[in-house]
């Protein structure tokens, strides 16, 4: 087995619905396994004897510059047990053995982060399900995505993450260089969004000041507005006195003598 951080597994699913420019983008990922239950799954198709895509199963079977192995290793998991009175379809069994052997690869090498490539729904879900920290799977089209950009989805970066945990060896034996600057850029994003976040928390907001002063300044006019009002017509001689005395311009007539009576009645 070679030394690169990934293993990847080839399912059924993602020979008989794809193309040759899918296999060969997958096959640039790092080492690729055919569990032995695919690869005889694909034979049977391509002799048709079992329902699928015959033409891409036999062209997938003369593809030997994919040069992918083929893997007996199998492992066992409570969720994965096929009981003998369970009625499944021979696609449901089918599934459960690409997942036992799922399992038994990363079983077998727990320092390499093994990715189950399949477009299986039901498939991926059941590995998320299992719980083997090394062990995740991903969908052909995300397998394309991570070939053409060479940089790994989250879900495998989880995966190496928990291997860098466990394991004391240097980042780039898990890591290639591109997913490493790939990390270091995301958190550098990061940190320049927060910091950003936080001058912007920071830095005075003068369109909020202005506001809250001229709030702050017709509340205060109206209320000594009303104060003299009241004033005048509690007290109208000494209002009189006191407006005078500030030599304040005269008020209008409807303030000046609220209390006078109409003299033409």
């Amino acid at each position: 087995m070679s030394n690169s951080p990934y293993l990847l597994l080839i399912e059924t699913s993602v020979i008989v619905s794809s193309d040759p420019n899918t296999w060969q983008a997958i096959a640039k990922l790092g080492e690729c396994l055919l569990p032995e239950v695919v690869a005889n799954e694909i034979k049977n198709i391509a002799n048709g004897k079992a329902e699928g895509n015959e033409s891409a199963a036999k062209q997938f079977q003369n593809s030997t510059e994919l040069n992918w192995q083929i893997t007996p290793l199998t492992g066992k998991h409570s969720d994965l047990v096929i009981k003998a009175t369970q009625n499944l379809s021979r696609k449901a069994r089918l599934m459960i053995n690409v997942a036992q052997s799922a399992v038994g690869v990363a079983n077998a090498y727990p320092k390499q982060c093994v990715v189950l490539i399949s477009d299986e729904i039901s498939l991926r879900d059941r590995i998320a399900t299992l719980g083997s920290k090394n062990l995740c799977a991903i969908p052909s089209a995300v397998a394309r995505q991570w070939s053409r950009t060479d940089q790994a989805p989250p879900i495998v970066y989880q995966a190496i993450k928990y291997l860098q945990e466990q394991i004391s060896e240097p980042t780039n034996q898990f890591l290639r260089q591109t997913d490493t600057i790939y990390l270091s850029n995301a958190i550098s994003r990061a940190k320049a969004e927060q910091k950003t976040k936080d001058k912007q928390k920071n830095k005075p907001n003068y369109r909020q000041i202005a506001i809250s002063l001229v709030k702050f300044g017709l509340t205060s006019v109206f209320l000594v507005t009303i104060l003299l009002f009241g004033w005048r017509l509690a007290q109208p001689q000494q209002f009189q006195q006191f407006w005078k005395k500030n030599g304040l311009p005269p008020l209008p007539k409807v303030l000046v003598q609220p209390n006078q009576t109409n003299k033409n009645q």
